[in-house]
């Protein structure tokens, strides 16, 4: 191997040359030819490692190269560089044969002179060549910029984004040549994934990532590990032959080379702000169909398409924060029109302390509470509450009673679903799932949740995350979770009429209201404060409770609680004449004047009837009198058939259809002892 030879760069030199030739003789002339026509040499090299090494000294503008030189590599390999590196070649071979003129043809030089050769088939050559870099490079740059625009527009028009990225795909394909495409968008909220099989001349195949696994016939058990990021979404590359063999090591890869017979890759990662990732994945059946100059071209466009899809993407962040707020204002004004019986808790019975003291524990965490209490005690009331004290009070709380809808209808109203998922889906629905990001979902009457939905939730409360009905893109969820029933649960998990597992999930902290039965402290302020609500709804003056109508309260049973209360309250002001204290009437069809035997049911009831005093009461005492005498003589009645039995199979709470704890209340109340003895039970 002989030394390089270094020519000085002339004074009229217009541009520098490498000679690359393994034949001294041609090479020499070569270089006098060139310098006399005032061009500069850079150096003749008579092998490729020869002229990297010059190249990595100086960067030529156009190169003369010979195909067969010293050394195994060829100038068809060096010009893999060249092309890299955008430095023009021109070949200088006396082979023409069809195979090597195909390799030549492969490799785009700049011009191609055959040995033996005249001098002025060097000169023209090399005039032809720097002008076809020089034009090919401005249309090169004109085509760049107009992709960079089409892109644009395409990932701006107001479309769907596999609709949009389809676009891009045919975009990309004349530059890129491939194959299969990927495109993938992931932020902490959303991730999506579209593949683009090309099936024909300008014609492509959409996938979604279920159909492209399904192609692939790889598990759907990989969904998991494409959401969380596979491994060439690390870094932009190219992988041709041996690479792409090393490179296709995890299961996806392998299913695409071995499925798709794919034997290159071109991958280029896009970060768009802080949250948003876009990566592009390009695969080719050709083992060497990406070089560098495509990574290049792909990393000159990374930032304008990088700063367009931020600004789309914030747009849509805007248009998606806009309807959610104006669902919530929909939302919002709905539940003005239909608020709660009350606007605030109101009671200092020992009861409610207990429970005003369990709200302000379980208030500030995340946990899911279960509300019990039976119909009437205020149960959103309570959940309200616990939204207010907690750290998401300024997002919504949104509420569903699930006994208020069909089975049919629950599943959308709380997933939502997604246009065509059946009859009369027109539109995509988002689910009160959704709508209540980062807020509270409410709930009410779980116990009334189909089975197959009750599996449902029980997945959303355990993997965080939801599906719309009709879709197949899991969506995550920040959602605090409360539920509320006067159900008991334990007996309708004992029935199969719901899951225990869900049950469990739900049960995190158990929330008991009081009846108002014992909470009769607390009678006397909520009747007033209904009796001014009532008042100022009918638009009439309020002058106070009779005490004979808070007397006939505090006798009352309260079968219905707060909501019973609050609707005589409403009664007697609606036939009041605002002159003097509200009385509730013996004129007002109220259960008050009921002896509260006929609150039982049962099989016990029907005699009841029969233990009334036909003495016709005259006045509040006479009836409140004749109400416990009814009610002790009925107890006593079935506590002797039960042997003085309360609680258990065959008691007389389970004959009385009533809660063990409530039947023991009242007996208590009525001055019934439990002992038995042969003449009944001890009063």
């Amino acid at each position: 191997m002989h030394q390089p030879v270094i020519a000085t760069r002339s004074t009229t030199a217009t541009c520098s040359v490498l000679i690359v030739e393994d034949e001294y003789v041609i090479a020499n002339d070569l270089r006098l030819l060139l310098l006399e026509a005032g061009y500069d040499v850079l150096g003749i090299a008579d092998s490729v490692a020869e002229a990297q090494q010059l190249l990595g000294q100086r960067r030529p503008d156009i190169v003369l190269l010979d195909i067969y030189l010293k050394g195994h590599a060829t100038g068809i390999d060096l010009a893999a560089t060249l092309e890299e590196a955008n430095i023009p070649f021109i070949y200088l071979s006396a082979n023409d044969s069809p195979s090597v003129l195909e390799a030549v043809k492969a490799t785009q030089p700049s011009g191609y002179v055959v040995k033996p050769f005249r001098e002025k088939d060097v000169l023209t050559a090399l005039e032809i060549g720097r002008y076809r870099h020089a034009h090919g490079v401005e249309m090169r740059l004109r085509e760049e910029k107009t992709l960079q625009i089409s892109l644009t527009e395409v990932l701006t028009e107001p479309a769907p984004w596999p609709q949009k990225l389809l676009q891009v795909a045919c975009l990309l394909q004349a530059p890129i040549s491939f194959d299969f495409m990927n495109v993938r968008y992931q932020n902490e909220r959303t991730y999506l994934s579209y593949y683009f099989y090309r099936t024909g001349f300008d014609e492509y195949q959409t996938l979604d990532e279920e159909a492209f696994l399904r192609l692939i016939n790889t598990p759907a058990t990989l969904l998991t590990q494409l959401q969380a990021g596979a491994a060439f979404y690390e870094a932009p590359g190219c992988y041709n032959g041996d690479a792409f063999t090393k490179f296709a090591q995890q299961p996806l890869l392998q299913g695409i080379a071995r499925t798709l017979r794919m034997a290159s890759a071109l991958v280029m990662p896009v970060a768009v702000g802080p949250t948003y990732r876009f990566a592009l994945s390009f695969f080719s059946r050709q083992s060497d169909a990406y070089q560098a100059r495509h990574l290049a071209l792909l990393d000159r466009l990374e930032q304008p398409v990088a700063l367009t899809l931020e600004r789309v993407l914030a747009f849509e962040e805007i248009a998606r924060l806009s309807e959610q707020l104006r669902r919530e204002n929909s939302y919002l004004q709905e539940e003005v029109k239909t608020t709660a019986n009350f606007e605030e808790i109101i009671g200092t019975s020992p009861h409610l302390l207990r429970v005003f003291n369990q709200v302000s524990q379980v208030a500030p965490t995340d946990s899911t509470v279960l509300i019990l209490g039976e119909s009437g005690t205020g149960k959103e009331l309570f959940a309200r509450a616990i939204h207010n004290l907690s750290a998401r009070r300024d997002k919504i709380l949104v509420k569903l009673n699930c006994a208020t809808l069909p089975a049919t209808l629950i599943e959308s109203e709380l997933f939502g679903h997604e246009k065509g998922a059946f009859t009369g889906a027109v539109d995509r629905r988002i689910g009160k799932f959704e709508l209540a990001k980062g807020g509270t979902i409410f709930l009410d009457e779980i116990g009334e949740l189909p089975l197959e939905l009750q599996a449902k939730l029980l997945r959303v409360l355990q993997d965080k995350e939801i599906e719309r009905l009709g879709g197949n893109t899991p969506i995550k969820t920040d959602v605090r979770v409360l539920v509320a029933t006067n159900r008991e649960l334990e007996k309708e998990v004992g029935a199969g009429r719901f899951r225990m597992d869900l049950y469990f999930r739900l049960a995190v902290f158990p929330l008991t209201l009081p009846p108002l039965r014992e909470r009769a402290s607390d009678i006397p302020a909520l009747a007033t404060f209904f009796a001014q609500k009532a008042a100022r709804k009918l638009g009439k003056p309020f002058k106070g409770l009779a005490p004979a109508a808070l007397q006939q309260m505090l006798a009352y049973f309260w079968p219905g609680n707060i909501r019973e209360l609050e609707n005589i309250i409403e009664q007697a002001v609606i036939i009041s004449d605002g002159q003097q204290s509200l009385e509730l009437g013996r004129s007002l069809a109220s259960p008050l004047f009921q002896p509260e035997a006929t609150l039982f049911t049962g099989p016990a009831s029907a005699a009841a009837s029969n233990l009334k005093p036909s003495k016709p009461p005259k006045d509040l005492l006479d009836v409140k009198q004749l109400q416990q005498e009814t009610e002790r003589e009925y107890l006593m009645s079935v506590l002797v058939k039960t042997n003085g039995r309360v609680r258990g199979s065959g008691g007389a709470a389970e004959l009385l259809n009533l809660k063990p704890t409530t039947l023991e209340y009242r007996m208590e109340k009525l001055g019934i002892r439990k002992t038995i003895t042969t003449a009944g039970p001890e009063v």
